[in-house]
Parts: C-alpha cells; sequence; structure tokens
C-alpha cells in the first residue's frame, strides 16, 4: 500500500524466504493484462504471472506447488492492485454471491490499455515524465498516485470527464454534443477496468 510514512518495500515473504518483487507500473499493467487473457489456460497465467511478478528463473516455480503459487500470486495482486483490499462481492438476501453481471455498481470510466496515449500524453503535460523511458523505473504505487492527482486540464482527465457526464439540464444542444463525445471516448464493454 503507498504511504508517505514507509519506504517501499518489494519483497514477499514465503515461509521466512524474502523474493523480490518487481513492481514497476508497466510490469504490473502487463500482469493485469495477461490475467484478463481468457486464452491462456489458468495453470499458464498462475505460473507466467509468479515468473513476472518475482523473475523468469524464480525458484518459487520448483519449490511450491500450483495451489501454493496460486495462492501467492493471489495476495501479492490483492497487495498491489488491489493496495490491500478485498474486492467486494456483492451478495443476495440469502447470501450467495451475485453473478458478474451484477457486480458492478458503477461503468468504468477508463482503461489503462484503451486510454494509454491519454495517460502518456497527460503525464508528460502535468509532470514532465515519460513513462516509455520510465518503463522499468517508476514504482507502480507512484504511478497510481500521479494518476489519481492529474490536473482537470489534461487530455486524460476530461476524456473521464467526457464518460461521466450526465445530463444537468434541459439544454438539447449541450446534450447532443455531449452524447456524440461520449460516443467517441467509450470504452469497449469487454475492456472496461477500473471503476473511479
Amino acid at each position: 500500500m503507498f504511504s508517505l510514512y514507509y519506504k517501499l518495500n518489494d519483497t514477499y515473504e514465503v515461509e521466512g524466504v524474502g523474493y523480490p518483487v518487481n513492481a514497476s507500473f508497466d510490469n504490473i499493467l502487463k500482469l493485469i493484462d495477461m490475467t484478463r487473457d481468457k486464452s491462456l489456460a489458468p495453470e499458464y497465467r498462475v505460473l507466467l504471472g509468479i515468473r513476472m511478478l518475482f523473475g523468469k528463473d524464480t525458484d518459487l516455480v520448483n519449490t511450491y506447488q500450483f495451489n501454493d503459487l496460486n495462492e501467492i500470486l493471489l495476495d501479492v495482486f490483492k497487495i498491489y492492485v488491489n493496495q490491500g483490499k478485498e474486492p467486494e462481492v456483492k451478495k443476495d438476501l440469502a447470501g450467495n454471491p451475485l453473478p458478474p453481471e451484477y457486480q458492478k455498481d458503477k461503468e468504468s470510466c477508463y482503461s489503462l490499455k484503451h486510454d494509454a496515449e491519454y495517460i502518456y500524453a497527460s503525464f508528460m503535460q502535468a509532470y514532465g515524465i515519460d513513462l516509455i523511458e520510465e518503463q522499468g523505473k517508476l514504482h507502480w504505487f507512484k504511478f497510481q498516485a500521479l494518476l489519481a492527482g492529474l490536473p482537470e486540464d489534461t487530455k486524460f482527465r476530461q476524456v473521464v470527464s467526457i464518460r461521466l457526464w450526465k445530463k444537468p439540464s434541459k439544454s438539447d444542444n449541450e446534450e447532443s454534443q455531449m452524447r456524440e463525445l461520449q460516443e467517441i471516448y467509450k470504452l469497449p464493454d469487454e475492456e472496461s477496468e477500473v471503476e473511479e
């Protein structure tokens, strides 16, 4: 979890042994993409995820069984991607988890994948940070903090505002303009990923 008073500690401990985690923003983005790739077998996704996080030569894959590796991957994913929070699971009146299509509260307003150009341009505009040059260097938590703090005048924030716009009055002209802009900047349904 991001903190101003603790140093970033990118070591994950398994049975008393510390394993360094590659927590650069680009690696975590690749990990998120990979875990959503349904063309990959679940077993392969777990092994690939472990190698992405701990290095291709990590001895974790030779030391632990698949179920243990899956638990490690889920835990590290929770620490970094969910910042330590358990994902909220909605339940019906009987306490049973609802199917995924009923889980979404809000429509996703941005995609780290589809909005990459806007994010890149906005980081350059606001911070003078070239995200391509920062690959392998900029920590995931720092990236998330900077993304959340982008000023309103950046392209990324403007596009997000367009997607979140709701009709405030009976102005037909403004409504048609905003609906047109919303159509231009809407995300593909299957790729929506992050709620704001």
